[in-house]
């Protein structure tokens, strides 16, 4: 087949155009500026132009784009998405209903909520790793002085000047962002479930927050109540949650944090700054003890790309409870989850002083990942159902 890789900036596009080639497609690789939101006419016109003058087979972007969607159903062809982002917004818009789409997404909920809303585009699929390309790594002395530590943590905290919350809150009345506030520490210690979408079937809240900061939903199946809770809540949320967990884990062990954001009122963690993705961040994951992962609330069951890294690395990883985790790995054999920051800090004591059961886990993990969850598989997997004239759509009503 011929193939059509959009490129803007994504995570996994040397891995993911590899296994396209490695199952015998012809891939050609074409970067357009396509951004949260973006409709340039010039970006639009370039695309049909591609589209138009070559004979493509299948369309393929990291994360849905709608102007991509809308453009291959114009041009009769096959368009497959594999989101790794979340919240993902563009997912809820009406032109994911395109007959070209096959959309993947890596939380098992999003996709069920999608179908239930009579969305049959798209489809589940855990993200992946490249075992080859984390293999011919090389660890050297200045990296073991550098990485090493009892708990890593690579991580963004959403706590950047003027974010969505904050922004929203100095104009809220008092009751309001007492009734969110309280909200958000709930969610903040709750694992499996996803209460802030919840909380806003009171009208007058939302209505509070729509005052406060106004978006108005277009063109989607996406309620307010999503986007208030998944991109003003949720983020709140993780740095609520992720201060918290540095804060007390810090408090008593060698912990390294490599993020952007701020750390400055957490006094016993050595911050890192940021890590480069395709090598050093590896490294971090191969270097630390234990590698701790506290996923975005907005991922209400999926694996992060994050956790799979940290997996496919042979890193050892302490995760929150995430519902897909239990359906695709085995607790306590390949990787280890908490449910509370008090079961977080037992289970670091436990394990950095059970070295070779903490080691074997990793492998265990790094084994699954190697076996399972590798771009060819997964691609192969998006190929082989894209391409399955037994697929059956159902027109949404």
């Amino acid at each position: 087949m011929k193939i059509l890789y959009i490129d803007y900036q994504m995570y996994g596009k040397e891995d993911i155009i590899q296994a396209f080639q490695l199952l015998g497609n012809d891939v050609k690789s074409v970067d357009f500026p396509l951004q949260f939101g973006e409709t340039s006419n010039q970006t639009e016109e370039a695309i049909f132009e591609e589209l138009k003058n070559n004979s493509y087979d299948v369309v393929f972007t990291s994360n849905y784009y709608s102007m991509v969607s809308n453009l291959c159903n114009k041009s009769g062809v096959k368009y497959i998405s594999w989101t790794y982002d979340s919240p993902r917004i563009a997912l809820y818009d009406r032109s994911i209903l395109n007959e070209c789409n096959y959309a993947f997404t890596f939380d098992s909920d999003e996709c069920a909520t999608l179908r239930e809303k009579g969305v049959n585009t798209v489809y589940y699929m855990p993200l992946a790793v490249n075992p080859e390309h984390i293999g011919k790594l090389k660890i050297t002395e200045q990296d073991k002085q550098l990485f090493s530590a009892e708990v890593g943590l690579v991580a963004s905290l959403y706590n950047e000047e003027h974010n969505l919350y904050d922004r929203m809150a100095v104009k809220l009345d008092s009751y309001t962002r007492g009734y969110l506030e309280g909200a958000m520490q709930a969610q903040k210690n709750l694992f499996g479930g996803f209460i802030l979408e919840d909380i806003l079937q009171n009208k007058e809240i939302l209505q509070s927050m729509y005052q406060a900061m106004p978006y108005q939903v277009q063109n989607s199946l996406a309620s307010q109540e999503y986007v208030y809770a998944n991109y003003f809540l949720s983020r709140k949320t993780a740095t609520m949650q992720r201060l918290e967990y540095i804060r007390a884990i810090s408090d008593r062990y060698d912990m390294k944090v490599y993020t952007p954001g701020d750390l400055s009122e957490i006094p016993n963690v050595t911050h890192m700054g940021t890590v480069d993705y395709q090598t050093d961040m590896y490294k971090v994951f191969k270097l630390s003890k234990i590698n701790l992962n506290i996923t975005l609330p907005s991922i209400h069951t999926g694996i992060p790309l994050r956790a799979m890294d940290i997996l496919g690395a042979g890193g050892f990883l302490l995760t929150n409870y995430q519902n897909d985790f239990i359906g695709l790995f085995e607790p306590d054999v390949e990787f280890v989850y908490f449910t509370s920051l008090e079961d977080a800090l037992l289970k670091i004591e436990y394990y950095l002083n059970h070295e070779d059961e903490r080691r074997q886990i990793a492998e265990n993990g790094r084994r699954k990942m190697e076996q399972c969850f590798t771009y060819y598989n997964q691609v192969e997997q998006m190929l082989e159902i894209s391409m399955d004239d037994r697929v059956i759509r159902q027109t949404f009503s």
